[in-house]
């Protein structure tokens, strides 16, 4: 009897989920460069926004901290943003592919990241910045 109650919850919860998903659709989150600097502001005392760029699915975004250097990636969920200072040792991988870094994080809750910089120069000049950080 408890099985047929369990069956019956989760079987409303799915009819619940996917007339919330044909009504309203299904909308994916986006970072706004302005709106990670603000929120970055906020988290991290004396941070100032450096340099930064936004991912090509405008998911994520990844910003210098101008006050010491240090590096910050940030990906939108839902409507919020979840923040990850890159430290050494947090990059597992960083690859380059022309004007493109893909970035994988050891945190298995950050999903591995693409950040589109369109001009080469600049993707070179953050793979060398964040090369330090990678993990031996």
């Amino acid at each position: 009897m408890d099985v047929l109650y369990l069956v019956g919850s989760v079987a409303g919860i799915a009819v619940l989920v996917g007339l919330n998903i044909v009504l309203f659709g299904r909308v994916e989150a986006r970072a706004d460069l302005n709106a990670v600097a603000a929120r970055l502001a906020l988290d991290v005392p004396g941070f100032r926004a450096g340099e930064r760029a936004l991912s090509r699915d405008q998911a994520a975004a990844i910003v210098e901290n101008a006050a010491d250097g240090s590096c910050y990636l940030a990906r939108a969920e839902g409507d919020g943003l979840i923040t990850r200072k890159l430290a050494p040792g947090t990059l597992k991988r960083l690859v380059r592919d022309g004007g493109t870094l893909a970035l994988s994080l050891r945190d298995f809750t950050f999903p591995e990241t693409q950040i589109f910089f369109g001009d080469p120069a600049r993707a070179e000049a953050w793979e060398t910045r964040l090369k330090r950080l990678v993990a031996a």
